[in-house]
C-alpha cells in the first residue's frame, strides 16, 4: 500500500464523508481525491517524472493537503518548505533537493522572486492564486485534467516525502520517509496509542512542512475521520474553530499552548468536546500541564516521536486499557507495535531499569536515510538501528520516562544534570508563563544552571524568589545559580524552544 492509497479507498467507501476543512472549504473524500487526481495528472503534464522532486512554500491550506496526497500518486518526493527561513535557507534545501518544481502560496510571491535567480534546478513554479509571468496558476491546472487516478506505478519502497531538520548543529539533513514508513507507522500508531475512529474530527495545529502536524492527520485519514486545518494557531482562531467544528482531538508541541491557554477570553468558549490532545517535541511543563487540565481535563497524552522514525515511536499503551490505568505520570508510554526500543550507556551497553541512556529504534518506521547524506545516514543507522540523541530511562514495567537531548544536558561539577525536571518546578510558580533552563560556562562547575523565564502579564518575581522557589523542590545541585528575565523564549516554526539560540546568547 502507498500513502495516495488512503484517499482512493476512502472515496470508495466514504465518498460524501467529510474528509478536510479549512475556513470556508469542505470537501468529501469523493471531492478531495478528485482534486488530487487533476492535480497528479497536471504535474504529470508539465513532463515530471517519478522521482522528480516537488517543494511546496505554504501555510496550512487545503490545496497543502491536495499536493501531499498527489505526489504521492505521482511518485513525486514532496519537499515541504519551513516557512521561517530565510532566502538562503530556502534556497539551500530547493538547491540540495534537486527540485525542479516549486509550488507556492501568492503571500510568498516576493519570497519567490527574490530566490528565483538562486535556484539550480527549478523550472516550474506553480502559485496558489493568480499567475504572473513565467508561473502557472494551480486552479487553472487542475481544470484541464480529469479526476481519474494516474496511472504511475509506486512501490512502497519508493521515497514519499523529504522532510528537512532544522540543521541546529549543522546543515539541514533531508529525511526520506518511504510509503512503507509512513503506512507501518500510522498502523502502529492506530493501534497503539490513538484511539480515534471515522466519528473523530481532528484539528491539525502544527505547520504541514513538520511531521506532527503531519503525523496524526494522516492517521485520521486512514481511519476515515475528518481533519481540520488552520493556517496559524491564532488563540482565537483556534478556540473558535474547537466550538464550531465541535474538534474531538489534537496534536500539539507544549510552547505553542502557553499563549491559547492564557488567551484572556478563553472562558468564553465550549471546548468541551475535546477528548485526546496528543503532544510531543519538548516537555510540557507542570504548570502548563496543569492550565491545561483545568481548562481540556485530563486528556493530555505525551508521546515521544521524531521525524527520522517517521512520528510515533512510545506512546502509552491504550490497547493494554483505559487511559487511567496505563498512564505513568512523567512516562512517555511503551514502544509502539512493530517497534524496537533500546537504551544503551556511553560504552554502548544496554541500560538497566532506572539507567539513563540514548534512545535506540528499529523498525519499518525508521527513515530510508538522509538525502545525499551517506555518511550521515552511516552514522545515524549504525548497527542497524537509528541513533536518536534523546535520552530517558525505563522502569521495572517497561515504561519510558525522557530526560532530554543529550546535547541539552548540562553537566555542572562532574553531575549530568537534565534540565526538565528543573523546568517543572519553575513552571509551576503563579507569576511564569515559560521557562527554559540552560547551562552557561562556568569556571568552577564548568557549566551553570540558568533559567530563562517569561513571566505572565501582569505578575511580577525576582531572580531571588524563583531561585528560593526551587530551593527545596530540587536537590542543591539542581538549583539555579541565575535566572533571566525575557519578553518571549525564541522558537522555532513549529514551537519548540531554540535552546541553541540560549546558549549562545549567554555564552
Amino acid at each position: 500500500m502507498i500513502f495516495g492509497d488512503i484517499l482512493g479507498q476512502n472515496a470508495k467507501k466514504l465518498p460524501h464523508k467529510t474528509a478536510l476543512v479549512y475556513q470556508d472549504t469542505r470537501l468529501s473524500y469523493l471531492e478531495l481525491n478528485q482534486r488530487t487526481n487533476r492535480l497528479a495528472k497536471a504535474l504529470l503534464g508539465l513532463g515530471l517524472e517519478k522521482g522528480d522532486r516537488v517543494a511546496v512554500l505554504a501555510n496550512n491550506c487545503s490545496q497543502y493537503v491536495e499536493i501531499y496526497f498527489a505526489t504521492a500518486k505521482d511518485g513525486l518526493p514532496i519537499v515541504p518548505l519551513n516557512t521561517n527561513l530565510d532566502v538562503d535557507g530556502l534556497a539551500y534545501i530547493i538547491n540540495d533537493s534537486g527540485a525542479n518544481t516549486l509550488i507556492f502560496s501568492d503571500n510568498y510571491s516576493e519570497v519567490v522572486d527574490s530566490l528565483r535567480r538562486e535556484l539550480k534546478t527549478v523550472r516550474n513554479f506553480i502559485v496558489l492564486g493568480q499567475a504572473l509571468e513565467g508561473q502557472e496558476a494551480y486552479e487553472d491546472l487542475l481544470s484541464e485534467h480529469t479526476p481519474d487516478e494516474p496511472q504511475v506505478a509506486v512501490s512502497e519502497d519508493d521515497t514519499a516525502w523529504i522532510l528537512y531538520t532544522s540543521g541546529t548543529t549543522g546543515p539541514p539533513k533531508g529525511v526520506m520517509l518511504s510509503h512503507k514508513n509512513l503506512i507501518s507507522d500510522t498502523l502502529s500508531t492506530l493501534l497503539t496509542c490513538f484511539p480515534i475512529s471515522r466519528k473523530d474530527i481532528h484539528l491539525s495545529l502544527l505547520p504541514l512542512f513538520h511531521v506532527g502536524g503531519l503525523w496524526h492527520m494522516r492517521c485520521c485519514f486512514y481511519i476515515g475521520g475528518t481533519n481540520v486545518l488552520v493556517e496559524k494557531p491564532d488563540p482565537e482562531l483556534v478556540l473558535e474553530t474547537i466550538q464550531r467544528e465541535k474538534v474531538t482531538t489534537s496534536c500539539f508541541v507544549p510552547p505553542m499552548m502557553v499563549p491559547i491557554i492564557d488567551y484572556p477570553e478563553i472562558n468564553r468558549y465550549d471546548v468541551s468536546s475535546m477528548r485526546v490532545m496528543v503532544y510531543s517535541g519538548a516537555p510540557l511543563p507542570e504548570g502548563l500541564y496543569q492550565r491545561m487540565k483545568r481548562i481540556f481535563g485530563d486528556i493530555i497524552i505525551q508521546v515521544y516521536a521524531l521525524t527520522e522514525a517517521t512520528g510515533g515511536v512510545i506512546m502509552p499503551p491504550l490497547m493494554e486499557g483505559p487511559w487511567e490505568e496505563v498512564k505513568r505520570p512523567g512516562s512517555c508510554g511503551k514502544e509502539v507495535l512493530g517497534v524496537e526500543v533500546r537504551l544503551i550507556d556511553e560504552e554502548g551497553q544496554d541500560c538497566a531499569p532506572g539507567q539513563v541512556g540514548e534512545i535506540l529504534v528499529r523498525g519499518d518506521n525508521v527513515m530510508k536515510g538522509y538525502w545525499g547524506m551517506p555518511e550521515a545516514t552511516a552514522k545515524a543507522l549504525e548497527g542497524g538501528y537509528l541513533h536518536t540523541g534523546d535520552l530517558a530511562f525505563k522502569d521495572e514495567e517497561g515504561y519510558y520516562y525522557i530526560t532530554g537531548r543529550k546535547k541539552d544536558v548540562i553537566s555542572s561539577g562532574g553531575r549530568a544534570i537534565y534540565s526538565p525536571q528543573i523546568e517543572n518546578v519553575i513552571s509551576m510558580h503563579p507569576a511564569v508563563s515559560e521557562v527554559a533552563v540552560i547551562g552557561v560556562p562556568d569556571e568552577e562547575l564548568g557549566e551553570a544552571i540558568k533559567a530563562v523565564v517569561v513571566l505572565k502579564v501582569g505578575r511580577r518575581a525576582t531572580e531571588e524568589e524563583l531561585i528560593e522557589w526551587c530551593k527545596g523542590r530540587l536537590e542543591n545541585y539542581q538549583v539555579p545559580s541565575s535566572v533571566d528575565f525575557i519578553s518571549s523564549l525564541p522558537k522555532t516554526a513549529s514551537g519548540k524552544i531554540r535552546k541553541v539560540e540560549l546558549r549562545q546568547r549567554y555564552s
